[in-house]
């Protein structure tokens, strides 16, 4: 790697490190880090949001898909994503405001008693840590190819600089410290774009005449009973680029991601009120559209080019197609800016992470109150964290070594990882929010396990499959929460209950 690209790197992580400290220097007189005084402004936390979505997994994956499927039909998922967050943005952002709650697992609190509450935040501490542990492992295979450091060693790197400002600023600090991430990333995925096209010869209109010969923009994949193979309706359970499945998995997938995992709620919490938190989620499913757009034409572009213009270097494996491009295409100086925003990639989704997961074990397991001791036991939680979601991309690392990968690509790895626990989640989060004669303490901790233990079934189908000599698996990853989710919410309210509870505060 030149001089200039590493310089430009530096002064990279350099400065996302100074804004951390310098936000993290606004919330000490403000009681409650985990809320940042609940005046962040409405702009600030829609752009966390896109830049915490925006995970190695998108800027990585996104375009691998793009290459590897010759086709948009990832964009289905966002129908289905925007479609929960305008569901979330009318209920559940709102009663979390209405209960002053710290953390989105209060609610639980409120309906189900304390176990419970206990119960839900350490499942959601073990999916948050396979999930960031999927990107932790993304985000270091592109830079191991860009450095040459082993994968452990990358993991290693990444996991440290993002946990530095995550434990000293709480909240606040990720919040700003993903507004300039989230630029540098899209500004990253641009300038690509623009060698992109100077690099293809005959430029835009060479791309649009290939785009248009190859078909590679494709977006839906409707299923008929005269369709091709695979896109028929008998095909819905088993294919997950099919227009229903994507549509309903991805409507499921962010009701849990959105509205029961904290790594994406905490930012809701910091605004003045639900209505500011809700414009800010309708706001980036808006922006997520146009975004992931720009990304799978990255990934397009890079087939574009290398079927027309065959590369004399090798291509290697698929899940590495951007970032050998990065190193061979993109100009040394572009190039830094480049790798700058595969860092930005991976800290906007690590440190939130990491906030997110000891704020839960601070408040709803530990139960630490309000003060200095609170603010103490998140700072050490955080730096716990790092260590233990190291440990986890290098399980991921040996279940992709090992073959056993429940997914095709990366970013269907990424999304599929969320799907294991969040399930169990969110059947108990609509029995609490929206039955309130259903569901006990015992029930919802029993619907948490059993969705769980599918979950992970689901996940891990190949291998377990692969005993009964089956190849394929059965059932697409965007029905594993679907399922797992109507299990848990079905055992959930398969009690009685009354919401006749005082609001915690």
């Amino acid at each position: 790697m030149a001089f200039l690209d590493l310089a430009v790197i530096f002064l990279y992580a350099a400065g996302v490190l100074w804004i951390g400290l310098k936000a993290s220097a606004g919330s000490e007189g403000e009681g409650d880090p985990l809320l940042a005084g609940r005046n962040v402004p409405v702009w600030a936390v829609f752009a966390s949001l896109v830049a915490t979505e925006l995970s190695a997994a998108t800027f990585i994956g996104v375009p691998q898909n793009a290459f590897v499927n010759l086709s948009w039909a990832y964009l289905q998922l966002a129908i289905g994503f925007l479609a929960a967050k305008w569901v979330l943005a009318k209920t559940l952002v709102p009663l979390y405001h209405d209960l002053g709650v710290s953390t989105v697992y209060g609610l639980i609190d409120w309906r189900f008693g304390r176990n419970a509450r206990r119960g839900t935040a350490v499942t959601f501490i073990v999916g948050r840590v396979i999930a960031s542990g999927v990107r932790l492992y993304i985000a270091a295979l592109a830079f191991g190819v860009v450095t040459g450091f082993s994968i452990e060693v990358t993991i290693a790197i990444c996991a440290l600089i993002s946990g530095l400002y995550a434990m000293r600023g709480g909240i606040r600090s990720v919040i700003w410290t993903d507004v300039l991430q989230g630029a540098v990333l899209l500004g990253a995925a641009l300038i690509v774009l623009g060698v992109l096209l100077w690099r293809i010869d005959g430029g835009w209109h060479a791309l649009a005449e290939w785009i248009g010969d190859s078909g590679a923009t494709r977006i839906f994949f409707i299923p008929g009973a005269g369709g091709v193979e695979g896109e028929r309706w008998s095909d819905l359970l088993t294919n997950a680029t099919l227009f229903p499945t994507a549509l309903i998995g991805g409507f499921f997938l962010t009701l849990a991601t959105h509205g029961t995992d904290h790594d994406m709620v905490q930012r809701l919490l910091t605004t003045r009120d639900g209505a500011g938190a809700g414009r800010a989620l309708v706001i980036s499913g808006v922006a997520n559209f146009p975004v992931t757009a720009l990304f799978l034409l990255v990934g397009t572009g890079i087939a574009c080019l290398w079927q027309l213009q065959p590369p004399s270097y090798e291509i290697g494996e698929a899940q590495t197609v951007f970032p050998l491009f990065v190193i061979h295409e993109i100009p040394v100086g572009l190039r830094g800016i480049v790798l700058a925003g595969l860092f930005a990639a991976a800290m906007s989704s690590l440190d939130s992470a990491l906030c997110a997961i000891s704020a839960t074990w601070t408040v709803d397991v530990r139960e630490v109150p309000e003060g200095t001791g609170r603010t103490r036991s998140v700072r050490l939680g955080t730096g716990v964290l790092v260590f233990v979601l190291a440990l986890a991309a290098c399980a991921f690392v040996w279940l992709e070594r090992s073959g056993w990968s429940p997914a095709g690509d990366l970013v269907s790895l990424a999304l599929s990882s969320m799907t294991i626990v969040y399930g169990g989640l969110l059947g108990v989060f609509i029995c609490a929010a929206f039955l309130p004669r259903r569901g006990s303490g015992k029930s919802a901790l029993a619907g948490l396990v059993t969705g769980a233990v599918i979950g992970f079934g689901l996940f891990l189908q190949k291998p377990i499959l692969a005993l009964f000599h089956v190849d394929e698996a059965v059932i697409a990853w965007p029905w594993w929460i679907v399922i797992t989710s109507l299990i848990s919410l079905g055992i959930c309210a398969s009690a009685t209950g009354s919401r006749e509870r005082k609001a915690p505060r």
